[in-house]
């Protein structure tokens, strides 16, 4: 196995307005198509902006014809934001949005597309490196690039659900897009905030790493420390890994 994903509602929401997309095989020009995304709580048919996002994305990648991959991502960005766009308006449910990270594998190259907060973790096997890709559309984050607000603080704390690019609200929409060399023994962790925000960094890293236990279980135990932390959202997880682990 080299991919395995999850999805929770957690322990306070009723509704489950997160979905994802894990391919068993090949999607257009990818080896490998992973992608999370998170409605927007609060909002009417959130799970409906999150699943019409990720078949969108999913459809458009399978049916695009030979292009740049970097240029395909981008491309299924849009794609996506134009369709919950369209059925928003046609529901008349004004505001309804979600976030979204996906990654595209071809070859030893990954291309990440993200709007929004949800996020994308490169790990290393070897347990040297845990980083964040993508980098949070968020108020929080943008005050903090601006030297106005602490990382962390109770300011940050308070407001870091804020998000500032969504996939759904506005006609347009503009993807961070990234790309790099995924070497042997490298791993990709996608999550929603209901992840990130109630399990700390050193845990994930440790469960994602845990050599003793298959995909399956290394991405169960991080939904259930999630949950065991209070499960105050939706939590899903996708994890990859460069090379065959173990059942």
């Amino acid at each position: 196995m080299k991919v395995y994903g999850k999805t929770d509602p957690g322990k306070v929401r009723r509704n489950n307005e997160d979905s994802f997309f894990v391919s068993e095989g090949s999607v257009g020009i990818f080896d490998q198509l992973m992608i999370v995304a998170d409605g927007m709580g609060g909002h009417l048919l959130g799970e409906v902006a999150s699943q019409t996002a990720v078949q969108t994305f999913a459809n458009f990648v399978n049916e695009a014809p030979a292009d740049s991959p970097a240029y395909i991502m981008e491309s299924a960005c849009y794609a996506a934001n134009l369709e919950v766009r369209k059925i928003s308006e046609k529901r008349k449910t004004y505001g309804m949005g979600t976030t979204l990270v996906a990654a595209g594998i071809v070859n030893d190259r990954v291309y990440i597309a993200n709007i929004g907060d949800s996020r994308l973790y490169f790990l290393d096997g070897d347990g040297s490196t845990m980083r964040q890709i993508t980098r949070d559309h968020s108020f929080v984050e943008e005050q903090v690039e601006k030297g106005l607000m602490e990382r962390g603080s109770e300011e940050y704390e308070r407001q870091k659900n804020i998000i500032t690019r969504a996939v759904g609200i506005y006609s347009e929409v503009e993807p961070d897009i990234f790309e790099f060399v995924l070497h042997k023994n490298r791993y990709l962790l996608l999550c929603s905030d209901g992840l990130s925000n109630m399990v700390e960094d050193s845990v994930i890293k440790s469960l994602a790493l845990d050599e003793d236990l298959s995909l399956k279980k290394r991405v169960e135990s991080l939904v259930n420390v999630a949950n065991n932390n209070g499960g105050k959202d939706n939590i899903t997880v996708v994890l990859y890994c460069s090379d065959e682990v173990n059942e």
